[in-house]
């Protein structure tokens, strides 16, 4: 996963001179894209942010790579949901599973992106959605997992915004209806991208999702130091969540 490093870098790199250089920019927030209300099982096309345009243009064949690495995981060892997270913010978790998500899409079978960020939600934002139900009406309220399912037929991708940010991450996590709702996702879906959060946020404990098969750390080395990954990585495993790699960003 190594070879996405720089393309990363580069696609920021050629983001508008207003903004600040001083920082990488969170890959979480983005301006270009109006959001207009969808309802349930809505099907629309998706607004893309720019750098995952670019990003696709530029580099899509490093992408490709590691989709085709996935698809093998999944074949060869079950690994059938995926959870993407990082040790800090703004390390461009979001922006490489978006970009991931679009190769994938090209494939055959059905890609499903899940939004479990449940501090910061914002996938929905970034797609220009605004859904009138999510993940958190499914856990919470009860409501159908296929009722809050977004499908975007013109990019063969299914998505599965949470639209607010969890209360209490560690008993929505714990309850019934997550390992429920995962199974049948399980179930209609030949691929599960979920976008969690950051491990470390201030001094709370992680808070790990059941129902993953396997992590892909995605780290910045200016914020993410080898002893950290280290950390990271028996965290995971401690969860049961075996990590499948590393993917490198702001090279």
């Amino acid at each position: 996963m190594g070879d996405i490093d720089q393309a990363l870098a580069r696609a920021y790199a050629r983001r508008s001179s207003t903004e600040p250089a001083s920082v990488p920019p969170p890959p979480h927030f983005n301006l270009e894209a109006p959001a207009s209300p969808v309802g349930a099982s809505a099907s629309l096309v998706l607004e893309w942010p720019q750098t995952i345009k670019v990003l696709e243009r530029e580099h899509g064949e490093r992408f490709d790579r590691l989709a085709d690495a996935l698809i093998l995981a999944r074949d060869r060892r079950q690994l059938k949901v995926l959870f993407f997270t990082s040790c800090h913010r703004a390390e461009g978790r979001t922006t490489l599973v978006l970009t991931l998500a679009r190769s994938l899409a090209r494939r055959s079978g059905r890609t499903l992106l899940v939004d479990a960020d449940l501090a910061g939600p914002m996938l929905a934002r970034l797609l220009g959605l605004r859904p009138r139900l999510g993940l958190d009406d499914v856990i919470d309220e009860g409501a159908s997992a296929a009722d809050a399912l977004v499908e975007a037929l013109d990019d063969n991708l299914t998505v599965l915004p949470l639209r607010a940010p969890v209360a209490r991450p560690r008993d929505f996590l714990a309850g019934p209806a997550w390992a429920t709702t995962f199974a049948r996702l399980r179930r209609d879906f030949d691929l599960i991208l979920v976008d969690g959060g950051p491990l470390f946020v201030g001094l709370s404990t992680p808070t790990l999702p059941r129902a993953m098969d396997a992590a892909i750390l995605v780290r910045n080395r200016a914020l993410t130091g080898p002893k950290v990954v280290r950390k990271a990585r028996q965290v995971l495993e401690n969860g049961g969540i075996p990590l499948l790699g590393l993917a490198e960003t702001f090279v």
